[in-house]
């Protein structure tokens, strides 16, 4: 009776899950003119197959595009430093995988259920099958991800596409296992252990990603006679997954239902908002951010402001420390996005590499900056903002000096050490990074109501200043690095005298 009621329970996931990729599927075709629902007839099911179709020649052409980038990246850089870049890649995925997975699931249970779920299924179905269900959804995602990515490395060190992909897929399972295990004990500990067990999976997490960040040149170094074995090498780190698959599927079975239910309230009211994500990425933010502060409603001590031009920097301050998610979007940009524009328009190798950069950054402009986030909320609040004796400038500056002081010091540290790894001069880069943190900071400036910019009749914005600046500075650094910096200098002036 036992085992045919867990089978019952997990036939009853499954066919849910179904469901709710239907109904995912559903929503996004809407888009494209057809309902997958309504229209069932041989013309209606034609279309259907023809958007699939469409879709997966485009993404195999896109992909192709983008082999063709990485090609031309390993020519600009030369043979042996893109096989090192490579390598080192290949370990340092899996590592930042594996913090952002361990983070993510110490934060939340990962046995993950819906509001809808949650009424109907928290009496009937068992925590190992939700967690047997929760694998099937999202391995096979992870390991196809991992494995275009692999394929992309294996691109850059010009090595075998297979072996790279299928090496790259196992190492960002062990990842995303080794995580799944290490936050499991969360769910399986009592109230009064619960506690301690948080606070032992994040020292574990944190020590893991810090040992295996401190040895990723070693480790890189090693990876050539590792890939040397050819299909052994993949088939001994998929016997250790299989290890760490039954260590965290055993714990499972002890789960604590209740509190898994608790804890799935945020993952519940993200669920119900998924789609607004993709037609106003601010709105979802600020509702989940609104959600989670009502759950971690708690007593918090009175800040006190500094007199002055001190006031609205403290203020800033205080913003955030009370908002700590705002330092994923200051170091995406100051870690990531940044950096590796001044380092391609440094190194300069090649116009598509180039610009490929450029959609990329336009593309991440369409969400406001997180630079700029206490300003828009001073020049929303209209009372206090005509009672501020700042100017648009001054007010900018101040409300986003700590945010900069953030992005300038996490672009500059990434920027300088990528360009003493790849052999470049590491001081354009970092001048470089700066220039474009500032001209960033300064682009928010141009998204308050009150005063909006103009040039002639086009109303500028923080985007679209922010994207046309950007294409520049870009186009500019096709004729070297000094001039990209010197039209970044000048975007400043420019922008810093508009916003006067």
């Amino acid at each position: 009776m036992g085992g045919g009621a867990r089978g019952a329970g997990l036939r009853t996931l499954v066919r849910l899950e179904r469901r709710h990729v239907r109904a995912n599927a559903r929503f996004l075709l809407f888009a494209a003119g057809t309902d997958i629902d309504e229209e069932r007839d041989f013309l209606d099911r034609a279309y259907q197959l023809y958007l699939l179709i469409f879709m997966a020649v485009a993404l195999a052409l896109s992909f192709a595009q983008v082999l063709d980038i990485v090609g031309q990246l390993r020519e600009g850089l030369g043979a042996e430093l893109s096989a090192q870049l490579a390598h080192l890649l290949l370990v340092l995925a899996p590592t930042a995988g594996l913090v952002a997975w361990g983070v993510s699931d110490l934060r939340e249970t990962p046995l993950r259920l819906t509001a809808p779920d949650i009424t109907w299924l928290a009496r009937v179905v068992r925590p190992e099958e939700l967690f047997v269900v929760r694998l099937l959804r999202d391995l096979p995602v992870i390991a196809l991800a991992s494995a275009l990515g692999g394929a992309l490395l294996g691109e850059i060190a010009s090595d075998h596409l297979g072996l790279w992909a299928a090496a790259c897929a196992a190492l960002m399972l062990t990842a995303r296992l080794f995580a799944l295990d290490t936050a499991l004990s969360r769910s399986v500990a009592g109230p009064r252990r619960r506690r301690a067990a948080t606070v032992v999976g994040f020292v574990i997490v944190a020590a893991s990603g810090l040992a295996l960040l401190l040895a990723a040149a070693p480790l890189a170094a090693l990876l050539p006679r590792a890939l040397s074995l050819g299909a052994y090498s993949v088939v001994v780190v998929l016997l250790a997954d299989l290890l760490l698959l039954g260590t965290a599927g055993n714990k499972s079975c002890y789960a604590d239902m209740a509190f898994v239910i608790d804890d799935n309230e945020l993952y519940a009211a993200r669920s119900s908002l998924r789609f607004l994500a993709l037609v106003d990425a601010g709105a979802y933010k600020e509702a989940c951010r609104r959600r989670r502060a009502r759950r971690n409603r708690r007593a918090r001590r009175t800040w006190r402001f500094r007199p002055g031009r001190l006031a609205p920097v403290s203020h800033a301050l205080a913003t955030l420390a009370r908002r700590p998610s705002a330092l994923l979007g200051l170091l995406s940009v100051g870690c990531l996005l940044v950096p590796m524009g001044a380092l391609v328009m440094t190194l300069r190798p090649g116009v598509g590499v180039t610009l490929c950069w450029l959609v990329c950054a336009c593309l991440s402009l369409r969400e406001p900056l997180e630079l700029g986030h206490v300003f828009r909320e001073d020049c929303r609040n209209r009372l206090v903002r005509s009672l501020l004796p700042f100017g648009r400038l001054e007010l900018l500056v101040l409300d986003a000096l700590p945010a900069l002081a953030v992005t300038l010091v996490a672009s500059g540290a990434v920027g300088g050490f990528a360009a003493a790894a790849v052999g470049a001069d590491p001081a354009p880069v970092v001048l470089l990074c700066c220039a474009l943190d500032v001209l960033l900071a300064l682009s928010c400036g141009l998204d308050d109501p009150v005063a909006p910019v103009r040039l002639g009749s086009v109303l500028l914005t923080g985007f679209s200043f922010g994207a046309v600046a950007l294409v520049a500075v870009g186009l500019a650094s096709l004729l070297g690095a000094a001039f990209a910096l010197a039209c970044a200098a000048l975007l400043v002036v420019l922008l810093a005298r508009a916003l006067r």
